[in-house]
Order: structure tokens, then C-alpha cells, then sequence
């Protein structure tokens, strides 16, 4: 499990926006920095993406016949978008916003594009990974 394909990526990005989020809400930095909020959305997007990727294509639990890059953004967009709305539906029931109501609407689509951006690029970085490694065992034969 350790030596799968995107394992330790997925932790580091896991790891760096957990601790970016504990500091940015320590030190209020959501609310000083204006662009902070969406630096986090996307590191967390980029680290849900891979973890979803990791677990479909890599992880042994599942066993796609096929991967292709159509494949790797259906897995990839699907499982960000339901970690992100449901996020995003937990602060709004549980009052965990400061955003006032009339900015709550562009806040959270800012939030989630963000967060779809992240997965986009984690998608692409790790279907080119797993072309590249396909690549070096034909040649190897």
C-alpha cells in the first residue's frame, strides 16, 4: 500500500491543507488574507481528487479494466464535487460560515471552482504519472 501509485502524494496534500486550515482559522487568516480561503479549497480539492483516484485505480479495492484520461476525470470530479457540497451543506447547516448571507452564494461557488480546479490538476498529474509508467514498461518489452 505504501508503494502504490499517488499514496504519498495524496497524504502530503492531506497533511498541508489540514494544517493550512488549523493555522488560517488560529490566526484568522481566512479573514486577513483575502485569497487564503481559496488556496485551502484547492489543496483540498487536489488531495480529495487524488485520494478518490488512489482508491479506484491503485488501491486494490477496486479493479478497472480500462484507464483511460475520460476514466480518470469522471473519478476525480465526482468525488470532489461530493466531498465539496457536502462541506459546503455542513457549514451552511450548521451556521459554520462568516460569510454574510448576501456573499454566501459567490463565496461557496468561488469554493467549489476552486476546489474543482485543484482536482483538475491532481486528475491530470496523476493520469500523466500513470502514462508515463505505462510508457516505461513498453518500452522495457
Amino acid at each position: 500500500m505504501l508503494k502504490k501509485p499517488l499514496f504519498w502524494e495524496t497524504i502530503i496534500l492531506l497533511v498541508i491543507a489540514g494544517i493550512l486550515h488549523i493555522v488560517a482559522t488560529i490566526y484568522h487568516l481566512y479573514w486577513s488574507i483575502y485569497e487564503f480561503d481559496s488556496l485551502v479549497h484547492f489543496l483540498s480539492g487536489a488531495a480529495v481528487s487524488s485520494l478518490f483516484l488512489w482508491l479506484y485505480f491503485f488501491s486494490g479495492y477496486f479493479s478497472p479494466q480500462r484507464r483511460n484520461l475520460i476514466k480518470f476525470l469522471i473519478i476525480s470530479i465526482l468525488g470532489t464535487m461530493f466531498v465539496s457540497l457536502s462541506w459546503e451543506t455542513y457549514e451552511l447547516i450548521f451556521g459554520q460560515t462568516m460569510v454574510a448571507k448576501l456573499d454566501y452564494p459567490y463565496d461557496t461557488m468561488i469554493d467549489l471552482i476552486t476546489g474543482l480546479l485543484g482536482a483538475v490538476v491532481a486528475c491530470f498529474y496523476a493520469y500523466i504519472k500513470e502514462y508515463n509508467k505505462e510508457m516505461i514498461i513498453k518500452n522495457q518489452q
